[in-house]
């Protein structure tokens, strides 16, 4: 927990009267039983996200996705999984994990369960889903691939993947059923807190033209057109490789023109701020 200088605080209203100005007993009572009001405390962060899915044939689907799970990657090399899972199957040309100490693909763990209960079903088929977290709950009436895109995403960017788990920090503050305007604020808003706070330690120069969320979204790209691919052969229906193909076009665009695509906020943020 960081705190503001209290002291410091009570030496300025102390002073106050020597410069004509009167504090009354019923202030000075208020502010010195409320020193939690000058506290800084950590952000109350969600931990768990739970996505329900009930299509209109009345099957339901729960998934509860650990935002902060351990890394399980002992314990899975022991185990038997899919086998589009194999860490060899369809690995990515930029991953830097071996296969001696990684029998499966942690992001392919990770979408394992999701992929299995929809295999047999349709993208366009209608759902209600309802989206729990620490702090609120989402609703929305839309077609499975929309919430699919969600939960993969959601999944995906919380778990070991060394370069998906780059986007972790977003996670703390998942929007389901988020449009293309509403990830790209969501995204760079984070990149940009990152960048101020490394200008703020002065060890390193910050991007702020952010060249490194290009460099991370080619990155992303590479891995989830192979990610595609293993969705592709796990499925006997589309709704898992559309849900995925609409993840992969967004990121795609992202890569192409961040810069451009950012102009959609210049009339909003002169309106402000």
């Amino acid at each position: 927990m960081t705190e503001i200088n209290i002291g410091a605080i009570i030496n300025f209203y102390k002073e106050l009267p020597s410069l004509g100005i009167l504090i009354t007993s019923q202030f000075k009572s208020s502010l010195f039983s409320n020193f939690s009001r000058f506290v800084i405390y950590p952000l109350v962060i969600m931990e768990k996200i739970t996505y329900n899915l009930i299509l209109k044939n009345g099957k339901e689907y729960a998934f509860e996705v650990d935002i902060d799970r351990p890394d399980h990657t002992e314990k899975t090399n022991n185990e038997i999984h899919a086998f589009w899972t194999k860490l060899d199957y369809h690995q990515c040309s930029n991953c830097p994990l071996q296969i001696l100490s990684h029998t499966h693909c942690p992001v392919a763990l990770d979408i394992e369960e999701i992929a299995r209960k929809f295999e047999d079903i349709a993208s366009i088929e209608q759902a209600n889903v309802w989206v729990h977290s620490k702090n609120r709950s989402y609703f929305k009436n839309c077609d499975v691939q929309e919430a699919l895109k969600s939960l993969f995403g959601l999944s995906m960017a919380s778990g070991c993947c060394p370069i998906l788990s780059r986007l972790k920090p977003l996670v703390y503050f998942h929007l389901p059923f988020a449009s293309q305007d509403e990830t790209l604020h969501h995204l760079v808003g984070m990149y940009l807190i990152k960048q101020y706070l490394i200008h703020r330690e002065g060890k390193t120069d910050p991007d702020w033209d952010l060249k490194g969320i290009e460099k991370l979204y080619e990155e992303l790209e590479t891995v989830n057109v192979h990610l595609m691919e293993r969705l592709r052969n796990a499925s006997k229906k589309d709704a898992n490789a559309n849900a995925f193909y609409i993840f992969v076009t967004l990121t795609s665009l992202i890569v192409m023109n961040i810069k451009t695509m950012l102009g959609v906020f210049e009339p909003i943020v002169r309106k402000g701020l």
